[in-house]
């Protein structure tokens, strides 16, 4: 889908702004930034987030799985400082999710678009400073 965004394609909407729906992971972003696209919107990051997966630096995580159910102390992503990150730990939200409670999927997307709202950061960083 990106070949339609690229310049040849675009010549005479330059000077329009240029809006995205749907398009949600990390790279399609990126991709999307570079061909001149002004603004995404998705609900990518909440309806993972209903499903137990946790958006991370380091890749994305299945909180639902056993492994994090004794995971005490450990940040959902170590480099985030949104209020789940601050609160809660794995094993927690591991818990919340195995018993069903409305809560978890709360804090899960609070901290999902808490990431997606840091990618976003760093890419206006990145375009400011001509890195893009």
């Amino acid at each position: 889908m990106m070949p339609l965004f690229d310049e040849e394609t675009v010549t005479n909407r330059q000077k329009k702004p240029r809006h995205l729906l749907g398009i949600a992971d990390e790279e399609s972003i990126r991709n999307a930034v570079v061909r001149g696209i002004d603004t995404l919107d998705s609900c990518y990051p909440t309806r993972v987030a209903r499903h137990g997966t946790i958006l991370t630096r380091k890749g994305s995580i299945k909180i639902k799985s056993g492994k994090f159910s004794k995971s005490f102390g450990v940040k959902l992503d170590d480099s985030c400082e949104c209020s789940t990150c601050r609160h809660y730990d794995r094993a927690y939200l591991w818990h919340l999710f195995k018993a069903n409670e409305p809560i978890a999927v709360s804090l899960a997307a609070q901290h999902n678009i808490q990431y997606m709202s840091d990618i976003m950061a760093s890419i206006r960083n990145d375009i400011m400073e001509d890195k893009l």
